[in-house]
């Protein structure tokens, strides 16, 4: 069976400015991150766009969305969440005395890999841009409460037994300032409006 990710690009090659275009919706290899995975809870979906930019050059323009199962850094629940990315690469011929492991030198931004036989193989790219596209925190939602740093319960199922007037041990010298030296500057700005 041929896998949908790897793309004959002989046709393309035959002239410079040739394009192709598609869209596959395909299951991928789980791609394992902290707390989770992605690619696991269902198919990636890639638009792209395939460009002969000459000498045999394949520059690829895509539009990636995939699903991906997550651990919130503040309650530590599991949540669902879409991925998101637009990305660029370039794939050129492997030249006939490379290393048949070696892969050339990205451009800048742009990841640069070689095909062989015509067929350009999208998934490391794929792999590369979902990584690329993880939240830098994992929330599973914008105003999680997160857990008591008391008691451990979840605030997203309602308040703890936890009495508000407990201090935390590393505020209590904060704490005892101001029962000394008091409140003051926020009761006198309180009441002096006109």
């Amino acid at each position: 069976m041929d896998d949908p990710l790897v793309i004959d690009v002989e046709p393309l090659t035959r002239q410079r400015g040739l394009q192709a275009r598609g869209t596959v919706v395909t299951a991928i290899e789980p791609i394992p991150v902290p707390g989770g995975d992605i690619g696991a809870r269902g198919p990636v979906r890639l638009q792209y766009r395939l460009t002969h930019t000459g000498e045999g050059r394949i520059w690829l323009e895509a539009d990636l969305a995939a699903r991906a199962r997550l651990t919130c850094d503040r309650c530590l629940e599991p949540f669902e969440t879409d991925l998101r990315t637009r990305y660029e690469e370039e794939y050129r011929p492997r030249p006939v005395d490379a290393d048949p492991d070696a892969e050339p030198d990205d451009a800048g931004e742009t990841r640069v890999a070689y095909y062989d036989e015509h067929r350009v193989d999208l998934r490391e790219g794929i792999r590369q841009s979902l990584l690329l596209a993880m939240p830098w925190k994992q929330l599973c939602r914008l105003g999680c409460r997160g857990l008591c740093p008391r008691c451990g319960k979840n605030l997203n199922e309602g308040p703890c037994d936890c009495a508000d007037d407990e201090v935390d041990p590393r505020l209590a010298v904060l704490d005892l300032w101001l029962r000394q030296h008091g409140r003051g500057e926020e009761a006198d700005h309180g009441g002096s409006q006109a």
